[in-house]
Parts: structure tokens; C-alpha cells; sequence
């Protein structure tokens, strides 16, 4: 694994969920080449009814500050 490597993995939630056993296998294979910052979309227990999050901004604002965490270090 590449030390400081981030992935981020985008996978459908609201989209549909009929494929998070692939995302499952995904991001397992991404995490040996780095840390899989977003992986949430593997979680069996989403639907796609988007409980990830209340709306689209607040999901695209969660995504970015886990994706800048380590920048403003």
C-alpha cells in the first residue's frame, strides 16, 4: 500500500442498491493500494431511499470534508 494514497469510491445509493455486493468487493480490493475514504456506499444497511444523508447538499459537503480532512493539517 501506497502510504498517504486516499481513494475516494463513488457507488450508487438513490440510484439503486442492487449492486453494493460489488461495491463490497471494491472498495476490500481499493484498500490494498490505500484508505478508501468513502466506503459507506458498501453498507448493506443504506437503501436507496438516500438515508445516507438528508439531501444532496448534505451528502456532497460530508463527501468533501472527508475527501480535505488531512489537508488542513
Amino acid at each position: 500500500m501506497k502510504p498517504g494514497l486516499k481513494i475516494y469510491f463513488a457507488g450508487a445509493i438513490r440510484g439503486g442498491r442492487d449492486h453494493v455486493h460489488v461495491y463490497n468487493e471494491m472498495i476490500n480490493f481499493l484498500r490494498g493500494f490505500g484508505e478508501v475514504l468513502i466506503k459507506h456506499e458498501g453498507d448493506q444497511a443504506l437503501t436507496e431511499k438516500g438515508d445516507d444523508g438528508p439531501d444532496d447538499r448534505f451528502i456532497h459537503d460530508r463527501d468533501m470534508a472527508w475527501m480535505n480532512k488531512d489537508r488542513n493539517k
